[in-house]
């Protein structure tokens, strides 16, 4: 009898362990399918272009779905819940950043100039607490050896250092004048330019608003345009009118 208990024991033990292993397998899988969903519906970004908010939901994320995970005895729908609001709430952060530059630049944070025509803006530098090491590092990455050869060398908001060689550069000022259909006043004072002188050229261009521009930055030969989509369908509907007539 008591045997047949020890082996009873033995097999019920053998189905637990089993029965669990069976839960985890089907959690990782499930978790799985949900990362992949999750990261399609927020939309497509390289680790690199991750802002510290799209840092933050996958950290609290990741941490949900280790729980959820390890846990056999909690439901994993207790997990899927906070992800599926963390997901929604990224998604509509989102939208908001690509509406609004200034609420943008208060998640993301801006984009800092290190370099300016072959000048390190030492201040800067100490600022954003990037060391000269880095920055040499950078350019000889880049197959250059001094700052001189740099007309820009910009410290993106992810971190990255972005540099634009001299003797390829087009543009006579990195940031756009405008962005999405807002002026960068911060732009402006850099190149000693006002809102009038930018209203002026556009008016050249046949733009009667700053609305009506999607991209707009000073290059070497003028400024480079791109008409936002809404303007080009007006323009395109008003020649067929006047064509019609």
């Amino acid at each position: 009898f008591h045997l047949v208990s020890a082996y009873e024991r033995k097999g019920m033990d053998m189905m637990e362990e089993f029965a669990f292993y069976g839960s985890l397998i089907l959690r990782c899988i499930i978790v799985y399918f949900v990362i992949i969903f999750a990261l399609r519906v927020m939309g497509k970004r390289e680790v690199g272009e991750l802002s510290v908010f799209d840092v933050v939901i996958y950290l609290v994320m990741s941490e949900l779905l280790a729980i959820s995970i390890t846990d056999v005895k909690v439901s994993i729908f207790r997990s899927l819940v906070p992800i599926t609001v963390l997901a929604l709430l990224q998604i509509v952060i989102s939208w908001v950043l690509l509406k609004n530059k200034r609420i943008r630049d208060l998640f993301d944070g801006k984009a800092v100039i290190i370099i300016e025509n072959g000048m390190i803006d030492q201040q800067m530098m100490r600022k954003e607490r990037y060391s000269i090491d880095d920055l040499m590092s950078q350019l000889h990455d880049k197959d250059l050896s001094s700052p001189s050869e740099v007309a820009f060398a910009i410290l993106e908001n992810n971190g990255t250092l972005s540099i634009l060689p001299k003797h390829s550069c087009q543009v006579l000022y990195p940031e756009p004048l405008i962005s999405d259909g807002e002026v960068s006043q911060s732009a402006l004072r850099a190149i000693g330019k006002d809102e009038a002188w930018l209203n002026a050229q556009l008016k050249k261009k046949g733009i009667h608003s700053v609305q009506e521009v999607f991209l707009c930055l000073l290059q070497k030969n003028g400024l480079f345009l791109i008409r936002t989509q809404r303007a080009v369908s007006r323009k395109k509907a008003g020649g067929k009118r006047a064509g019609r007539s």
